[in-house]
């Protein structure tokens, strides 16, 4: 496993149910579930042929019980209300700012935001503040000498 799906893994909670927005390959949900981090997951694409892939992984690891691949555009699908995190790893920076201005009234039983935005990550942050989530961590690493900039973000009632 790539040393950024660990390091994103470090980052989710224990026990989250999450939605991986992007999943590509679900390699984030199906590591989780494997090491007991999670107890459900939601592998979300946009993409026929991710999603294919996701399904196949998810099935080499009899995870169908536990992670539902899906496909829809961001979050435009019903996010089931247990989901408490949401992950955006892999994505440049304005494409999560459209999905979640798009969609925020579903961030409302949203607890975490995990980010690895691969460009215009300051536009998320500013999103995201404004919508009352903070920085809660945050971690640099280099993956195969690629720098990757990973934020948990945590809702701030106020």
């Amino acid at each position: 496993m790539v040393k950024r799906i660990k390091t994103l893994a470090d980052l989710v909670p224990m026990n989250a149910i999450i939605a991986d927005i992007g999943t590509d390959h679900a390699y984030l949900p199906i590591y989780l579930l494997m090491n007991s981090k999670i107890k459900h997951a939601y592998a979300i694409d946009n993409k026929v042929g991710p999603l294919k892939n996701a399904k196949e992984n998810i099935a080499k690891n009899n995870l169908e019980d536990s992670c539902e691949a899906i496909l829809a555009d961001g979050l435009s699908f019903k996010l089931k209300k247990n989901v408490n995190t949401l992950v955006f790893a892999g994505l440049g920076g304005m494409n999560v700012v459209n999905i979640i201005n798009k969609d925020k009234s579903k961030l409302k039983y949203i607890k975490y935001i995990i980010t690895d935005i691969h460009r215009d990550d300051k536009k998320v942050k500013e999103l995201l503040e404004s919508l009352n989530y903070k920085i809660d961590e945050t971690i640099d690493i280099i993956d195969k000498k690629k720098p990757y900039h990973l934020c948990r973000y945590i809702y701030e009632n106020k």
